[in-house]
Parts: C-alpha cells; sequence; structure tokens
C-alpha cells in the first residue's frame, strides 16, 4: 500500500522520536507498504490551535496539497505519540475522518490518549481500521468513552538500536532533560541533582532531546548499559533503560505516560517531583534488575509489533532498507523542520544553564547580565553530558 504517515517525528533530535520513526519505517517496509508522502511534528499544528474540531476539518478540507496527498495513498496512518491529550491532537483526529469519508483506511497508532473534551466523536473513532495506544491508562480510558482500541508498548521497542556502546559511563549517575511544564519542580530537581554529584565522579548530564542525537541515538542503549543509575524525567528514556536492564528513578512528567509506562511493564516503582524526593539513596527507588529484567522480556515478547497488521501484506516494490533510505531522503528535504530543532535544543541548553545559575546564585538572570555566566553555566553542562 502507498501511505501518508503523519506525525512522524523523524526530524527531531531525539533517541525517542528517533527510534520511533525508524520503527515505524522497518515495520512498513518489512510489510510491502510505502510511504509515499510524511507529514512530520508540527506540520499540521496551525489547524488546531484555539479552534473547535469542526473548524479544523473544514480548514484542512482546504489544504489542497493535503487533500491531494490523501487521493493518491491508499491508507492514512497517523504516529499518536504524546500528541492527544487534554484536548491536544484534533487535527489529527480530523485528519483521520477526511481519510474515511475518502475511502482510505486510516490508522492512529503508538498513542497517548488522555483527558480530551466531549467533541471527541466515538463513531469517528470506532470507523478507524486500527486504533493503537500504548499505555493501559489510555486503553482504559477510550474503552470508557465507548471506543474500540487495541493496547501495544511503544513503537520504539521495533527501532534498530546497535550493538556498541557510544559513551562509557563507568558505572555513574546519569541525569536526563525533562518536559518544559514540568521546569519549575522536576527541572529544578534534576538540576539540582545533577550540581551534587561529588568532584571526583561528577553526575553526567544525558538529555534525550540534544543536537548530536542524530548521529548517536543507535548507542543509546548500549551506553545505558555502562551507567550505574538513571534519574529521568523522560518517558522514552525509561524505555531505554528498560531495555539495557538500568535501574532508574522516575519523575513525573505532562501526563500519565509515566505511570502508564510502569504498569505496563509491571514495575512498581514510585514517581517523584521534587528534589526532597531524592534524597536518600536513590537505588532504593528504583525497581530491582530482577524486575527490569521481567520488563524487559515483557516489552520484547511484544515483537513484532501488530500496529499495521490491518493493512496486510502489501505489494508494493519496497522493503526494509528502502523504507530506511526513503525516511533518510524525506527527512533531509525538511531543513526548515531540522532548522526549528535545533534552534529550540540551543533555546533549551540556555534555559538550563539561566536556571542552574538561578540555583548557584539565587538570582534571577536576565539577558544582559547572562551572556558570560550562561556560556560558562553552558560549558559545565556539556561537560556533564561527556561532550
Amino acid at each position: 500500500m502507498r501511505i501518508l504517515l503523519c506525525n512522524d517525528t523523524g526530524t527531531k533530535s531525539h533517541i525517542g522520536c528517533l527510534g520511533v520513526s525508524d520503527a515505524h519505517a522497518r515495520l512498513l517496509g518489512r510489510a510491502g507498504h510505502r510511504v509515499e508522502y510524511r507529514c512530520f511534528v508540527n506540520d499540521l499544528a496551525h489547524y488546531a490551535r484555539k479552534k473547535t474540531p469542526a473548524e479544523t476539518t473544514a480548514l484542512l478540507t482546504r489544504d489542497e496539497e493535503l487533500m491531494a496527498r490523501i487521493e493518491a495513498v491508499d491508507a492514512v496512518i497517523v504516529n499518536g505519540e504524546g500528541t492527544i491529550h487534554h484536548n491536544g491532537g484534533h487535527e489529527y483526529i480530523s485528519l483521520l475522518k477526511l481519510a474515511k469519508q475518502k475511502g482510505k483506511a486510516a490508522l492512529l497508532v503508538n498513542s497517548l490518549f488522555q483527558d480530551l473534551n466531549t467533541e471527541i466523536d466515538p463513531d469517528v473513532m470506532n470507523s478507524l481500521d486500527a486504533f493503537f495506544v500504548r499505555d493501559p491508562r489510555s486503553l482504559a480510558y477510550a474503552k470508557s468513552l465507548g471506543i474500540r482500541c487495541s493496547y501495544a508498548p511503544d513503537s520504539v521497542v521495533e527501532a534498530q538500536f546497535g550493538n556498541r556502546p557510544g559513551v562509557d559511563y563507568a558505572g555513574g549517575l546519569l541525569v536526563t532533560d525533562w518536559v518544559g511544564s514540568r521546569e519549575e519542580d522536576v527541572g529544578v530537581a534534576l538540576l539540582r541533582l545533577l550540581s551534587s554529584g561529588p568532584t571526583n565522579s561528577p553526575h553526567r548530564f544525558f538529555p534525550l532531546h540534544s543536537s548530536e542525537m542524530r548521529a548517536t541515538w543507535r548507542s543509546a542503549v548500549e551506553s545505558l548499559k555502562t551507567a550505574r543509575l538513571l534519574v529521568t524525567g523522560r518517558y522514552h528514556a525509561m524505555y531505554l533503560a528498560v531495555l539495557a536492564g538500568t535501574p532508574f528513578v522516575a519523575m513525573a512528567s505532562n501526563s500519565w505516560k509515566i505511570q502508564g509506562f510502569l504498569e505496563s511493564v509491571g514495575l512498581n516503582q514510585p514517581i517523584l517531583s521534587n528534589y526532597a524526593e531524592l534524597s536518600g539513596n536513590l537505588e532504593a527507588l528504583s525497581a530491582s534488575r530482577s524486575s527490569l529484567a521481567e520488563a524487559r522480556d515483557r516489552l520484547l515478547g511484544a515483537r513484532p509489533l501488530k500496529i499495521f497488521e490491518v493493512l496486510g501484506k502489501g505489494s508494493e516494490a519496497t522493503s526494509e532498507d528502502e523504507e530506511i533510505s526513503r525516511l533518510e531522503a524525506q527527512v533531509l528535504a525538511r531543513p526548515d523542520r531540522l532548522h526549528q530543532d535545533k534552534c529550540s535544543i540551543a533555546q533549551t541548553r540556555v534555559r538550563e544553564a539561566d536556571m542552574m545559575l538561578q540555583l548557584i546564585t539565587g538570582e534571577e538572570q536576565t539577558p544582559p547580565s547572562r551572556t558570560k555566566k550562561t556560556l560558562a553555566a553552558l560549558k559545565s553542562l556539556f561537560e556533564a553530558s561527556g561532550r
């Protein structure tokens, strides 16, 4: 089948995003399906801002290029990712509705599904050819709305990770980045932890969203195997830790995805939200290595994921390798999105440096006064991440 794949995350230099994009290309290519077109993250965002679902649908129908792409393919697939929650993601539901109206197969896969308003139409959702959520809480929520769906682990479990570490962390403690909305509690806690390591064995910064990840993400699982502990506010970091068998401490995020993941793999451990909760023996806040091994077996036992099974075996002249090459070409054809992501990463690192300075000095950094101090703090962050 010829596919239009929407909300593809391949333009983001983020380990989880790159892994999911890789996984979907491999699964589709393996089944003989060809991704003719991709709408990358944020390509459709302007259709959703401050608009009702009905208004969003009307605007989408006036996008001649998008409508022509739907007409030219056999199926429209939306990678739900962490988009469809707290009344977000209506543009993708509307797009799938239009695809069904045009007689195309329509799939929503790899999705969070949480706290949506009453304008979500169960009839539209139940008309989809496949709807897969990635955690049991989303599954229960969808069913409470009368919506049929199935569960499968996050698609990152199908990504092709390498078998050599990119970095040897020598049994050290790693601290990741966090989602922006949790800056004031989780972000502060993680930065305080990062700066509190002993001078002879400092904690290391391991941001999942970082410019070099596009070149190094495949080594992430093997690199994590060399660490003693991971402290994270990132959803995909927990997947990486379980695949690596590395104990992790979970911090809160912007949805129930952290809780949902832990429940999906049977891990019983707390979810923290501030620095005070990080005191004491951090290893005691993680699941045991035997529990992590069971969780890993559960994830790997779900492969091959059946999220595209409804499409059957395709007849397109393509393969897994060809679809990976097509993905890479389509990513490179979007320098606007790649540049936007680089700018976002740079802004995030500067903000993290400002936060670190504020923690150290107790003073909020304003643009005129922060330049030299921010550059020094940025340098320390890069040194903490081994760069």
